[in-house]
C-alpha cells in the first residue's frame, strides 16, 4: 500500500494529470459504465438463451441449472470477499473481480470455437449446398412424403450431434462471473457511500443506478444485431430469422462484453483505497502543456484523507483488518438484526417471483406473441432504459430533494409489490392466438401428429420442422407431414408443393380464389403468425409501468440498508444478502419455472434417443402456471415489505457520519455509541427485464 497515499494511478505510475480524476464523480462514472456493462452480460445472456438451447438440444430445466453456478459462486465466496475485501483496497479488488466477469464471458463463447455452427446450421446455407448438393439434397428429400419408405434418423446416418460439454463450459462460465459480481455488488457502493456526504448519496445512488440500466437496454440491442446474423455469418442462409430453425451469432457478443470488460478493469484499479477530501485534493492548474501542483508534491507530504487520518495511522488500521476469529461474531451480529432478516427475504421472493420474467422473459415473448429472438430483444430494449430509466432518476431527485421519513419511502415498497401482483395476475390474459395447427391430435403421450393422408409417408422419425398454407394459416409439423411431395431448396425461404394433407375444403377456397389446384398450393418453411399486435402492446405497457415502479422502490431501499448499521459492516452485510438471495432464489428460481415451462412441452427435440430443447408448448398452461406462481411468491416477499416497513419506520436517513458520531451517545446510551441495528443489504431489482 505505500504507493496508495489517495492518489490515482497504478503502482508507482501516479501522474498528476490524473489527479482531476479522483474524485467521486470520477469513481461514479467508472463504477456506472461497469455495471451497464456487467448488466449487458446478463441480458445478452437472456437474450440468447433461446439460441443456446436450440444449438446445443438443451431442454428449460437444464438452462436453469447451467444459470446456477453465477449463484452458486456467490454463495461458497460472497461472505468471504465481502468481509476481507470491504476493509481493504475495495477499488483493486472489484477490478479483479470485473477481470473474472470478463474470462466468463470468453469462456462462455468457447463452445462455438470447440463445436462450430452445427452441421444443421450448415446445411442451411447456400454455400454448403452448393459444395456438397447431393449430399444436402438427399438430406432435405427425407422431409419430404416417401411413400413406403421410412425416413432414417440421424444416428443410422451417422450423424447426431450431442455433447454434455458445452452445459458445462456454460455452467463453468457461470461460476467465474459469480465471483466478478460479487465483488462489484458488495464493494462498489459501500465503497462510494463511504466517501460522500449522506445528503448527496439517494442522488449518486440514482445516477449509477440508472447508468446500470443503460445496461439491459443496450444488452438487448446488441443480443438483436448479433442474432439476426447468422450463427456463421460468412455464410448464406437458406431460411429466414422468421424461421424456428434459424440460429443468430450468439457467440459475437461475448467477445465484445468480454474486451470492453478488460478495458473498465484497468480504469477501475486505478483509484486509491479512498478518495481524498476536496479540501486536501491536489489542486492543479494547467498552463499549454504544463501541469503545477500548488498545495502538495508527489513524492513529499502524502495526501489526509476526509476523517484525518494519517497514513502512518492508516497503517496501523490496516494492521487490525478482520480475521476469521472476528467472522461469527460479525455474522452473528447480522443474523439476529430482525430487520435485515425481512429485508432479505423480501428480496429473495421478489426474486423467485421475477425470474420467470428475469430469465424467461425472450422465450416467454417467442411463445406468446410470436416474436422472434432477435425482434423479442430489440422490443425489450428501449422500454427497459426508459421506465426503469425514469423510475431511478425520479426517486433519486425526490429523496434528495424532500428527504421524506422512512415509513413512506418503506410504504412505498409495499404498494409497488401490491402493483406486481396485479400486473402478473392480468398477464395471464394476454397471449396471441395461434395459427390452425392441422394434423396435431392429443394423446395419451403427448400429440399424435399421425393422419390418414401421410400414414405411409415415412415421417416418424422427423423433428419438429413447421411449414405454413400462409393463404389459410394452416401450420403442419413438417412437409413430410403435410403429405408433401416436391420441394424448392433454391428458394428463400423453401416451398412445398404436392401436399396431399391440406384439408379439401380449404383446397375448394383456393381453387375458387386463386385457380390453383391442391397439389399446386405452395407450403413455406416456418410456422404461420398470426398479428397480435394491440395484446403484444398492452403486455409491454403494463411491463414497462411495473418496471418504472420498481425502480422508484430501488433507491429509499438501499438508502435504508445503509443507513441502519455501523460503517464496519456495511460490505458484510451486502455479502451476507447475496449469499441468501443467491441461495434461495437466483439457484431454484430458474430451476424452478425452467422445469414448469418444460412441463408444458408438447413438442421435444428427439437426437439418437436423447432429448433436446423444445419446439412448441401448451402456451395457455405455460401462461397460467407462470403468471400464478409468479403473483404467488411476490405476495410473500409484500409481506415481509410490510415487516421490513414496520421495523425499519424510524431510521435515521440524512445525517452525516461526523453528526452520527456526535449524537450516538445521547440517542443509545445502552449500546456505547453503536446502534442496535445493522446493515440491510441491497435488495436486488424486481425485474431486469
Amino acid at each position: 500500500m505505500k504507493e496508495d497515499v489517495g492518489m490515482c494511478g497504478l503502482g508507482p505510475w501516479r501522474p498528476l494529470w490524473l489527479q482531476k480524476f479522483n474524485s467521486t464523480k470520477g469513481f461514479l462514472v467508472v463504477y456506472g459504465l461497469l455495471g451497464t456493462i456487467q448488466a449487458m452480460s446478463y441480458i445478452y445472456f437472456i437474450a440468447t438463451l433461446t439460441t443456446l438451447e436450440k444449438r446445443f438440444k438443451i431442454d428449460s430445466r437444464t438452462t436453469g441449472l447451467m444459470m446456477s453456478g453465477n449463484e452458486i459462486s456467490q454463495v461458497l465466496l460472497s461472505l468471504v470477499l465481502s468481509y476481507y475485501g470491504g476493509q481493504r483496497n475495495r477499488p483493486l479488488w472489484i477490478a479483479w473481480g470485473v477481470a473474472f466477469s470478463a474470462a466468463s464471458c470468453f469462456i462462455l463463447a468457447m463452445p462455438h470455437f470447440l463445436y462450430g455452427p452445427g452441421e444443421a446450421a450448415l446445411a442451411l446455407t447456400k454455400e454448403y449446398t452448393h459444395a456438397f448438393n447431393s449430399s444436402v439434397i438427399s438430406k432435405e428429400q427425407t422431409a419430404l412424403c416417401l411413400r413406403g419408405e421410412e425416413t432414417s434418423s440421424k444416428c443410422e446416418q451417422g450423424g447426431g450431434e450431442f455433447t454434455h460439454i458445452p452445459a458445462l463450459l456454460v455452467f463453468f462460465s457461470q461460476f467465474v462471473l459469480g465471483i466478478g459480481t460479487t465483488l462489484y455488488y458488495a464493494l462498489g457502493q459501500t465503497y462510494m457511500d463511504d466517501n460522500t456526504k449522506k445528503s448527496k448519496t439517494p442522488l449518486l445512488l440514482s445516477l449509477t443506478l440508472s447508468l446500470r440500466t443503460i445496461g439491459p437496454a443496450i444488452g438487448f440491442i446488441v443480443g438483436y444485431g448479433c442474432l439476426r446474423l447468422y450463427i456463421a455469418p460468412t455464410l448464406t442462409p437458406m431460411i429466414t430469422n422468421k424461421d424456428p430453425r434459424w440460429l443468430g451469432a450468439w457467440w459475437l457478443g461475448w467477445l465484445i462484453l468480454g474486451t470492453a470488460m478488460l478495458l473498465f478493469a484497468l480504469l477501475m484499479a486505478m483509484f486509491p483505497k479512498k478518495l481524498p477530501s476536496n479540501k486536501n485534493k491536489i489542486s492543479a492548474a494547467k498552463n499549454g502543456d504544463i501541469l503545477t501542483l500548488e498545495t502538495v508534491k508527489q513524492t513529499e507530504k502524502p495526501l489526509e484523507f476526509t476523517n484525518g487520518i494519517s497514513r502512518e495511522k492508516l497503517l496501523e488500521v490496516e494492521e487490525n483488518l478482520p480475521t476469521m476469529k472476528e467472522f461469527p461474531s460479525a455474522l452473528s451480529r447480522l443474523l439476529k438484526n430482525k430487520l435485515l432478516m425481512a429485508n432479505i427475504l423480501s428480496g429473495v421472493f421478489y426474486i423467485l417471483g421475477g425470474s420467470a420474467y428475469i430469465t424467461y422473459i425472450t422465450k416467454y415473448l417467442e411463445i406468446q406473441f410470436h416474436q422472434t429472438a432477435a425482434g423479442a430483444s430489440v422490443i425489450i430494449g428501449p422500454t427497459a432504459i426508459l421506465s426503469m430509466t425514469s423510475g431511478f432518476l425520479i426517486s433519486g431527485a425526490v429523496i434528495s430533494k424532500f428527504k421524506p421519513r422512512p415509513l413512506y419511502l418503506l410504504s412505498w415498497n409495499v404498494i409497488v409489490g401490491i402493483s406486481f401482483i396485479i400486473g402478473e395476475i392480468s398477464f395471464i390474459f394476454l397471449s396471441c392466438e395461434d395459427s390452425n395447427m392441422v394434423g396435431f391430435r392429443r394423446g395419451d403421450q403427448g400429440l399424435n401428429v399421425i393422419d390418414e393422408c401421410n400414414r405411409d409417408c415415412g415421417c416418424g422419425s422427423l423433428n419438429f420442422n413447421p411449414v405454413c398454407l400462409e393463404s389459410a394459416e394452416l401450420t403442419f409439423y413438417t412437409a413430410c407431414h403435410a403429405g408433401c411431395q416436391q420441394g424448392d431448396y433454391t428458394n428463400t425461404p423453401i416451398t412445398y408443393t404436392n401436399c396431399s394433407c391440406i384439408p379439401e375444403d380449404i383446397a375448394a377456397i383456393a381453387f375458387t380464389k386463386s385457380g390453383l389446384k391442391k397439389d399446386e398450393l405452395v407450403l413455406r418453411t416456418g410456422a404461420c403468425r398470426t398479428n397480435c399486435f394491440y395484446n403484444f402492446i398492452v403486455f409491454m405497457a403494463i411491463t414497462m409501468i411495473m418496471h418504472t415502479l420498481g425502480c422508484s422502490g430501488k433507491i429509499g431501499n438501499v438508502l435504508v440498508n445503509y443507513r441502519a448499521v455501523d460503517r464496519v459492516d456495511k460490505s458484510f452485510a451486502q455479502g451476507l444478502g447475496l449469499l441468501m438471495v443467491s441461495l434461495f432464489a437466483f439457484i431454484p428460481g430458474p430451476i424452478l419455472f425452467g422445469a414448469m415451462i418444460d412441463s408444458t412441452c408438447l413438442v421435444w427435440d428427439e437426437t439418437c434417443g436423447r432429448r433436446g430443447n423444445c419446439w412448441l408448448y401448451n402456451k395457455d398452461n405455460l401462461r397460467l402456471i407462470l403468471n400464478v406462481t409468479a403473483a404467488c411468491l411476490t405476495l410473500i416477499g409484500v409481506l415481509f415489505d410490510a415487516l421490513v416497513c414496520y421495523l425499519g419506520k424510524d431510521l435515521t436517513l440524512y445525517e452525516d457520519d461526523d453528526d452520527e458520531d456526535s449524537n450516538k451517545n445521547s440517542m443509545n446510551p445502552s449500546t456505547n455509541g453503536k446502534s442496535d441495528m445493522r446493515p440491510m443489504p441491497e435488495k436486488p431489482e424486481k425485474s431486469e427485464t
